[in-house]
């Protein structure tokens, strides 16, 4: 999924869960700044220690890097483990128990983990994998032949869905999975994307409001009509220019803070905060600095809460990894 959904859809989802603006922001920006993530920066302290963060994406997933891998099934394709042999629409021996598999359990522990710990960031990273797995399903988040677009050949490495380039990631998106069979290859992304606002929506409302049940909470979700809400935003367009700028002032209208200054994504806006550039160093280790109460600062929360859900991914997904063939 891209911005769309990961930011602007997540705020509203938190806030109509019952999450302060302040709140659902901070849930919003991580769970798109898990995409935007993509540098490692030598942060360095006056008193001479340093600090490195762990990236969470690479810069273009549509040019993955084999050296990386390991990023991908932690934040973007959760493998669907168990599930996926009974689920995935796929055909392709043992591998299948690495494929994202829409709502699995695997995503939902990563999710209720994080919810529980409390940890915003966290939370919004969670939310980002957990959304993933609609928009992901039926792809590995590593290199094999399964991800691969039928008669492409090997213009870029059949690694997540790079051979479909944004294709599963875009609001209001039709496209062909020509891997599946010919029943099951038409998808229609918003169908995906608001049966996943619908899970995230029940997720938050429970943690929200702890006695809540699920059940109730669905009710909730109908009541406030949000899927209606969503879907006619996600139909929103313009005669002329982007779409997405209708859809945006379309999401606006459903939370009039997302119309804020202090609610705009900037995917800079954390780390310049927290980090000083010193664009006269010509040393990349003597570029950046650590800004007064750097560790207080949602750059660096974030970057703990990286550590903390792919050291839990890491754990958990461990058996899966080598059953695959590799180890992350």
């Amino acid at each position: 999924m891209d911005i769309e959904f990961h930011y602007h859809i997540t705020y509203i989802l938190s806030r109509k869960a019952g999450f302060e603006p302040d709140d659902a922001y901070t849930i919003a920006y991580a769970s798109q700044y898990t995409d935007n993530n993509t540098y490692k920066y030598f942060v360095n302290f006056l008193d001479g220690s340093h600090f490195i963060n762990e990236i969470s994406q690479t810069f273009d997933i549509t040019k993955p890097s084999e050296t990386r891998i390991k990023i991908y099934p932690l934040f973007h394709f959760v493998p669907g483990g168990e599930e996926a042999e009974d689920t995935c629409s796929l055909k392709c021996g043992q591998e299948k128990c690495m494929a994202a598999v829409q709502n699995s359990e695997n995503a939902r522990f990563l999710l209720k983990d994080a919810l529980d710990s409390g940890d915003l960031y966290r939370i919004g990273i969670a939310v980002h994998a957990y959304a993933d797995t609609w928009s992901h399903q039926n792809f590995m988040g590593y290199k094999c032949k399964a991800n691969g677009m039928k008669g492409l050949g090997k213009l870029v490495p059949n690694i997540g869905h790079a051979d479909f380039l944004h294709e599963p990631d875009i609001i209001h998106n039709e496209w062909r999975d020509t891997r599946l069979k010919k029943s099951l290859q038409a998808i229609n992304n918003d169908y995906r994307f608001i049966d996943a606002a619908k899970h995230i929506f029940v997720a938050l409302r429970c943690h929200k409001n702890p006695g809540t049940s699920e059940a109730q909470a669905v009710s909730e979700w109908e009541g406030l009509r949000l899927e209606n809400q969503l879907r006619d935003a996600m139909d929103e367009s313009y005669f002329l220019g982007k779409d997405e700028r209708a859809r945006i002032k379309a999401y606006q209208k459903i939370c009039s803070e997302l119309k804020l200054p202090q609610y705009h994504y900037d995917s800079n806006a954390w780390r310049y905060a927290a980090v000083d550039k010193r664009t006269f160093e010509a040393d990349l280790f003597d570029r950046y600095w650590a800004k007064p109460y750097f560790k207080d600062s949602p750059w660096y929360q974030f970057q703990l809460a990286v550590v903390a859900h792919r050291d839990l991914a890491l754990r958990t997904f461990s058996p899966l990894f080598t059953q695959a063939g590799f180890h992350a």
